[in-house]
């Protein structure tokens, strides 16, 4: 069990961290009563200063709390005063979402106990005194803290609003590491466990809507896995409820907008029935190779197995297309699942077209290869008429060229191949 010095720093305001030092106090002199008590004022503390806060701000349901409050103090109406702090729960969990219904169950236990400490209750048939133990002040400092204590004053719908307001902004975070952050910091660590859900069922909801444009699913995407590296169980939880509730009901499209989201999950594909994966399996052999590309970007980065083993299946279709349009291929992420399969592509004796197809989705990973990758390419160039021989395929190695020439040991390897190559047609007979 956490330290209660562990919990008092996660505690965010100065005011409430006060009330838990007392509450502290009194449970290291084992008055167990008064500890209960001081924490019970401590929430309601930190649920006053918040509704206070937002009240500023003009949410609605804050105002309407703040008035109340200030009305049944200024009126010295004490019968006021306790209904407004019986409410108080009521009003977190209802109409300003600062807790969801864990939290309310938890708090409201904090609430009976304190009701006993401080009034002259007694229990049982033997007039027996309310007695706390050590464990159940612990037990109550925790859920305060967790459930309250530990979060700034963030209702939950304003925290996704405000979220579903930035992911469409040019603001929002490009970086994997920086996107974490922002996560944690203006999320993860300061929202409910309600709030953490409900953020993440968004996020997941949002990869699947039609609703949005492509790059804003793609951003959603990119939170669903910072969020599973920062969260991982609650990230799964989220996502697995939306994919029961959804994934009968997707169409072509829909199957689709979940192959190039929440696929990049690597527990998605077992979230899924049968049903929807034998639908995937054969819509990744029969869609548009040109909507693979362009709508959905599926080929970088790969989504989680075993789906990138699908849609690598129709790299050599990728490369046929961008050979015959002579397309510029853009990825996400530099994706080196592609390589082995590129490689092998290369060597095959299609077209010149084809060729220079395949040299142009190997130059759009090239900031992956090492020299032994170079090698192993300009080995498998200089045994391919249709690369060598090709002007198509010799710009894109012109390309690749200008793209390695600081990797260490590349001019080594280029110059073999430039020797190999001048060999080759110097073998030739002359026509």
């Amino acid at each position: 069990m956490r330290g209660v010095d562990v919990l008092r720093a996660r505690v965010v305001s100065s005011r409430s961290q006060r009330y838990v030092d007392e509450a502290i106090a009194a449970y290291g002199a084992a008055a167990y009563r008064s500890a209960i008590l001081s924490l019970w004022i401590a929430v309601t503390s930190d649920l006053i200063d918040k509704i206070r806060l937002l009240a500023e701000q003009g949410e609605p349901a804050a105002v309407a709390g703040a008035r109340d409050l200030d009305t049944a103090i200024a009126s010295a109406d004490k019968v006021a005063l306790q209904r407004f702090e019986n409410g108080l729960l009521d009003l977190a969990r209802d109409r300003l979402h600062f807790i969801g219904a864990r939290e309310y169950d938890e708090l409201s236990r904090l609430k009976a106990d304190r009701n006993l400490c401080a009034h002259p209750a007694y229990v049982g048939g033997d007039d027996e005194l309310f007695s706390p133990g050590p464990e159940l002040v612990r037990a109550h400092l925790a859920a305060a803290v967790d459930g309250l204590l530990a979060h700034g004053p963030v209702t939950g719908r304003k925290a996704i609003d405000r979220f579903v307001r930035e992911i469409a902004e040019p603001s929002f975070p490009r970086a994997e590491d920086k996107l974490r952050e922002y996560l944690k910091d203006s999320y993860l660590d300061r929202g409910s466990a309600t709030l953490r859900t409900n953020l993440m069922k968004v996020v997941c909801k949002t990869t699947l809507s039609a609703d949005y444009e492509a790059a804003i699913r793609w951003r959603a995407t990119r939170t669903a896995m910072a969020m599973f590296d920062l969260a991982p169980t609650e990230l799964e939880n989220a996502a697995r409820q939306i994919l029961n509730d959804r994934q009968d009901h997707l169409d072509d499209q829909g199957l689709m907008r979940l192959v190039s989201g929440l696929c990049y999950l690597p527990f998605t594909w077992d979230a899924l029935r049968a049903g929807a994966r034998n639908r995937i399996e054969q819509l990744l052999r029969e869609t548009s190779i040109v909507g693979m590309l362009d709508t959905y970007e599926l080929f970088g980065p790969l989504p989680a197995a075993p789906v990138d083993g699908l849609v690598i299946d129709r790299l050599a279709d990728a490369a046929t297309e961008v050979g015959n349009r002579r397309r510029a291929v853009d990825l996400h992420r530099p994706e080196p699942r592609l390589l082995p399969k590129l490689e092998k592509l290369l060597a095959e004796q299609r077209t010149y077209m084809f060729a220079a197809g395949v040299l142009t989705l190997i130059n759009a990973i090239s900031e992956l290869l090492t020299a032994d990758d170079l090698s192993r390419i300009l080995e498998i160039a200089a045994g391919n008429t249709q690369v060598y021989t090709s002007v198509l395929a010799n710009q894109q190695l012109t390309v690749l060229r200008e793209v390695t020439a600081g990797l260490p040991g590349a001019d080594v390897h280029w110059r073999t191949y430039d020797a190999r190559i001048e060999a080759l047609f110097q073998s030739q007979p002359a026509t």
